[in-house]
């Protein structure tokens, strides 16, 4: 039941209706029955897991005040169910039990919904009470309600306790919260319907098969991937907030226009803001604070950790660990040349500066990202080496060219893959516009209308493709 099924829509205008109309008191009950279901749909297992986590955070949240082992050992098995069913992903294609005659893929229990980020908001509960920044909870369902809500159970973004825990029970809900959250979810339906699923075939024949093609089919294929995942992750983050305010509860916001970042380090404070401002808080202040006599040093360790956990976060296997590798190296080059880039910008047109690094820093992600969505390091030197082949930079025929990315390269898959790449740069272009009418908070019949239109005459419906990051 992915949130731009049509499913989850009938389901969601239900839920929306009977949590307006229900007393407030009741309205977290409710909301945990809901998650519940939700979760259920995709995997019975992962609902199990689910209670089962926020049961034994919650206990052991309220045994660990003044108590080391307790709360070592509390995240060690956070991070442990996280890395196992990491691996065990890996492992599914290849691993199959039978019982009783009948085989089964291990995949079909183990890779458990929304994991990832559910454990990380337990470690940062845990984190807290154990520190003594927060009281423990102490109503089981509210700690349950945290931990499965379930417009964030998926994909994030992820919130801190003391960010939700006080909004439980005091949710009321006005007519404005509900229209200008259909609203926002209306956008994020407009970036994966309309954006990122309209260029998936386009970069999906350049990534997953073995024929060699281009540089230039290659290096368009990388660019465009990078726009995908941008607009399939940030519209996801559009549909969880506009969700969770038609349900009375406001989340964090994930995403402020990251490729425009004129530095790497401006595009991580812009990209995934939760994922990593919960990085920087337990990983990097914590281990900067205590080698704080190194200053640089400390920095640049505190860089290596964050990302080698992120890569691992991401998932186990040498991709995700070239890809945290090449943000090691950019995040540290600009740690050690900050002084000479200040001298740099100060000598050459504002302007000028800005789109020289805008341009480089969206380079830099995209040549990242190749790692990111490779198949294998194999795959992913493969297509690198494509793009610097100067002798097979540019094909032979225009054909050629256009025929993977326009997924046959007639005319009318030529006409939509044009019409794909004119609508990403015309929202990226005006971004910062189009991102006040979602996020303003006051709903505009105007733009509304515009948005179910362009859905409707542009939208990929194909019962709904799934979010990229809800593998992680």
């Amino acid at each position: 039941m992915s949130f731009n099924s049509p499913l989850f829509f009938v389901y969601l205008f239900f839920v929306v209706c009977i949590n307006y109309t229900i007393p407030l008191r009741f309205r977290h009950f409710f909301l945990i029955l809901a998650s519940c279901v939700f979760v259920g749909y995709y995997n019975i297992g992962s609902l199990i897991v689910l209670v089962f986590f926020s049961l034994f955070n919650f206990y052991l949240a309220k045994n660990c005040l003044n108590k080391r082992f307790v709360y070592l050992g509390s995240i060690f098995l956070n991070i442990l169910a996280m890395i196992l069913v990491n691996y065990f992903k890996i492992l599914s294609d290849k691993i199959d039990f039978p019982v009783e005659g009948v085989n089964f893929k291990i995949d079909s229990f183990i890779i458990i919904l929304g994991l990832s980020f559910y454990s990380l908001q337990n470690i940062a509960y845990l984190t807290e009470v154990y520190f003594q920044r927060i009281q423990a909870e102490t109503d089981i369902l509210k700690y349950i309600l945290y931990c499965s809500f379930f417009p964030k159970a998926i994909s994030g973004p992820v919130m801190l306790p003391n960010e939700f825990l006080p909004q439980i029970g005091k949710n009321a809900i006005s007519k404005e919260q509900l229209t200008s959250g259909f609203q926002r979810v209306l956008v994020g339906l407009f970036k994966k319907m309309v954006i990122a699923d309209r260029l998936a075939p386009s970069i999906s024949p350049v990534f997953d098969n073995n024929h060699t093609y281009s540089g230039l089919n290659v290096l368009v294929a990388t660019y465009l991937f990078t726009i995908q995942l941008y607009f399939d992750f940030s519209g996801y983050t559009d549909m969880a907030l506009g969700i969770a305010k038609m349900l009375g509860y406001d989340l964090k916001e994930n995403f402020n226009t990251p490729l425009r970042s004129t530095s790497v380090s401006e595009f991580w404070r812009r990209w995934h803001i939760s994922l990593i401002s919960w990085f920087t808080k337990y990983i990097y202040y914590p281990v900067v604070y205590r080698m704080r006599n190194y200053k640089k040093i400390a920095t640049f360790i505190g860089i290596i950790l964050i990302f080698l956990i992120s890569g691992i976060w991401h998932g186990i296997g040498f991709t995700f660990l070239a890809w945290a590798i090449c943000h090691i190296i950019y995040l540290s080059f600009e740690l050690f040349t900050k002084r000479f880039r200040i001298n740099l910008s100060e000598r050459i047109p504002f302007l000028f500066y800005k789109i020289i690094s805008v341009f480089i820093v969206f380079n830099a992600v995209c040549f990242s990202n190749i790692f990111f969505r490779a198949e294998s390091l194999t795959k992913a030197f493969q297509l690198i080496s494509n793009t610097f082949s100067f002798s097979n930079f540019v094909p032979n025929h225009w054909l050629y060219f256009i025929a993977p990315l326009a997924v046959g390269g007639h005319q009318m898959d030529e006409f939509n893959f044009y019409i794909s790449i004119f609508i990403a740069v015309s929202v990226l272009l005006f971004e910062r516009k189009f991102n006040r009418f979602a996020t303003s908070g006051k709903y505009t019949t105007g733009f509304i209308v515009i948005l179910i239109l362009l859905i409707m005459l542009f939208g990929v419906f194909n019962n709904g493709t799934r979010f990229i990051y809800m593998q992680f």
